[in-house]
């Protein structure tokens, strides 16, 4: 794809820099209110460009959601899990990995902003994003979290375990002007970092997903009466288990 090749910094052809000034206008104003005079006026091109390079103001679009994944991915690529020992580690390294693209220190504010005005409004030109890295994600998500459940639990609740997990992850980049309200700046110097994040959300998830097939005080209900069941088993950590790489201590 053309957009692993771009310098966000310092763009060094017309389309690189049509793309660049597409995703911070698209990201600012939609698709529907923003034209392709203003993008090829931002990037210093003729208006003719955005035809040539791209066919249509909906492919450049297009293009400009997966240069806004890329972006995320080279910043923050994916770590080797299959080099951690359990699926605890795997996990934890998935939480890390989500908060450092939503809201590490160093995340440029456009792509991901343009990206969650996709998770809430999917348009069709979100289709090849999901197909290609959404879900892909969510699946290795569903798998992390199979492997920490007995078999008896089910497939939906896997998914629903999963996306909790994911959706605590995501509320630090959908609320972050409002947490920022009710939450004084020491607060957030000295609680919220990314690391701390990921910490609470691993912590407060591994308690969900033991109690998933026992209920909140080991008491599950059948046919109207109260049942003590046993807790769910926990995976042992094998010996040897790699620690998770930590990230950046800044504040989100």
């Amino acid at each position: 794809m053309t957009s692993n090749a771009i310098d966000v910094d310092n763009p060094n052809c017309a389309k690189d820099r049509i793309l660049l000034a597409a995703g911070r206008i698209f990201a600012e104003k939609g698709f529907r209110c923003s034209t392709v005079r203003e993008i090829c006026d931002a990037a210093g091109v003729n208006i003719a460009s955005v035809n040539y390079y791209f066919g249509d103001k909906k492919k450049l679009y297009e293009e400009t959601l997966l240069l806004a994944r890329e972006i995320g991915a080279q910043k923050f690529p994916i770590p080797d899990l299959s080099a951690l020992a359990g699926p605890e580690d795997r996990l934890r390294s998935i939480i890390l990995l989500l908060l450092n693209r939503l809201v590490g220190s160093h995340v440029e504010p456009w792509p991901v902003k343009i990206l969650m005005s996709e998770i809430l409004n999917p348009s069709p030109a979100a289709k090849p994003l999901i197909d290609g890295y959404i879900e892909p994600f969510l699946r290795m998500v569903f798998a992390t979290v199979k492997e920490m459940v007995d078999d008896t639990v089910s497939e939906s609740t896997i998914h629903q375990l999963s996306f909790s997990v994911i959706s605590q992850c995501v509320w630090y980049r959908f609320a972050s002007d409002i947490n920022r309200m009710v939450i004084t700046d020491d607060q957030y110097t000295d609680n919220f970092s990314v690391n701390a994040l990921a910490k609470q959300i691993f912590d407060f998830s591994l308690s969900g997903i033991n109690a998933a097939g026992s209920g909140a005080g080991g008491v599950a209900a059948t046919n109207g009466q109260t049942t003590e069941t046993q807790p769910m088993k926990r995976p042992k950590r094998p010996e040897g288990s790699r620690a998770v790489v930590e990230s950046a201590t800044s504040p989100v």
